[in-house]
């Protein structure tokens, strides 16, 4: 292992950078809000049991974290732009696709792979990616910064797509989203112009890894990354289950549907805050200890879930589950940066993101299944709980392993430097 090298710089193109991302996201991610807020809705007009919306939202999970990878290693060879300019075309050629589907084999190709894959792929781990090569000092908080995109798109798109879907339906606010992003996205690259700093060596670097056989690294120095891989599926398994079925179990125990969108707004609106406090936390006390307190809210805000039906503690549960939900994805890239080198980082956050998108196709989807065999989502919360506390002992493993992470592993190309 080597120190890690002050290689980034925090300036006005770098927070350019970040401000865009944030806004790409925060458009392009709208449209799984769809499925989140009028998963019932759509089930019930097609005639569907609900593991088939919970399906689709599986498969477009499986595709964002599968093109995660590689449109991230494509990310680290030809820039970001080109890799976000497909995902800007893609998700609202997806969205005005969806309104038109009549058959559910449809509904999943649509959203596995033109909204996932080729859509959502190319923003979140590409993004948050790019974003660790352009800060140093504040690096917690500007991939905090990019993630929460993701947290004003759930805090506001479930709200406009209830009304929509309430006065045009389902499909027509679909058709109604796609044109919208087609406007406002692809004109939005103009703001990510120009390269990281250091974005040549980065090249010179991969290249030596490359020519020195070590295109991945080897076992021990991915030991790591394999368990991070490992602690993101099961804090996404948890993550998903009220995420996607929160506003349906509201419905369930005897609110109205407004009251289940609302509730999900919650969450997401305090997932934005979440991931702008502990990322700003994370560049004072590091990646891995604000990682132990995002997963801690989160655990915190399913125990709340499952045992009450009182509004009052799905609040204080949604309040807990949004907080530290939002902190904790972005965390995993601070955490990689922290241990691996700058050239390698898109990949290797593609890669957690994949493993991240399993655990959260797998949640959603068990959760869907349970739900059909037992009536109700209680028994899906409780086993998500399970799933949290298995991230913490798995997030604390790397810790010990890393001697948390303040150090850089190293790596062939490194190596060649000394």
């Amino acid at each position: 292992m080597t120190s890690r090298p002050e290689s980034v710089t925090d300036g006005f193109s770098a927070w350019r950078i970040a401000i865009a991302s944030t806004l790409l996201v925060s458009f392009g991610m709208g449209v799984e809000y769809m499925l989140w807020a009028n998963l019932r809705t759509i089930a019930d007009d097609m005639s569907w049991p609900r593991w088939i919306p919970s399906a689709a939202y599986a498969l477009e999970m499986i595709g964002t974290g599968v093109g995660g990878i590689l449109m991230g290693r494509l990310a680290d060879k030809i820039g970001t732009v080109p890799v976000v300019l497909i995902g800007a075309m893609m998700i609202p050629s997806g969205a005005l696709a969806a309104s038109h589907v009549t058959e559910a084999w449809q509904f999943c190709l649509v959203f596995g792979v033109m909204i996932g894959f080729l859509g959502n792929a190319t923003l979140f781990a590409p993004l948050m990616a790019n974003a660790t090569r352009w800060f140093n000092r504040r690096m917690g908080l500007a991939v905090a910064i990019v993630a929460s995109g993701q947290g004003i798109a759930g805090a506001i798109w479930p709200q406009i797509f209830e009304q929509m879907t309430a006065a045009l339906g389902w499909r027509q606010t679909l058709m109604l989203y796609g044109i919208f992003a087609m406007i406002v996205m692809p004109p939005m690259l103009l703001l990510m112009r120009g390269k990281p700093p250091g974005w040549d060596a980065m090249g010179v670097e991969r290249k030596a890894m490359r020519d020195g056989g070590g295109r991945f690294g080897s076992l021990a120095e991915n030991l790591p990354q394999i368990l991070l891989c490992m602690a993101i599926f099961c804090c996404c398994v948890a993550m998903a289950m009220p995420l996607l079925h929160i506003a349906a179990h509201t419905q369930d125990i005897g609110y109205t549907s407004h009251d289940g969108a609302i509730l999900l707004s919650v969450i997401m609106a305090i997932s934005f805050v979440g991931r702008l406090g502990i990322g700003a936390l994370a560049d004072v006390i590091g990646g891995f200890r604000a990682m132990f307190i995002a997963s801690g809210l989160q655990a915190a805000g399913l125990a709340f879930f499952f045992p009450f039906d009182g509004i009052v503690p799905l609040y204080i549960g949604a309040v807990m589950f949004g907080l530290g939900f939002g902190g904790l994805v972005p965390i995993y890239a601070v955490v990689l940066r922290a241990i691996y080198p700058a050239h390698t980082m898109g990949w290797r956050v593609g890669a957690i993101l994949l493993f991240g998108a399993v655990g959260m196709a797998v949640g959603g989807q068990s959760a869907g299944a349970l739900f059909d065999w037992t009536g109700t989502y209680r028994l899906a919360f409780a086993i998500g709980l399970g799933f949290n506390i298995a991230n913490l002992a798995l997030v604390f493993s790397v810790w010990r392993l890393t001697g948390g992470g303040s150090k850089l592993i190293r790596t062939p190309a490194a190596a060649g430097s000394d």
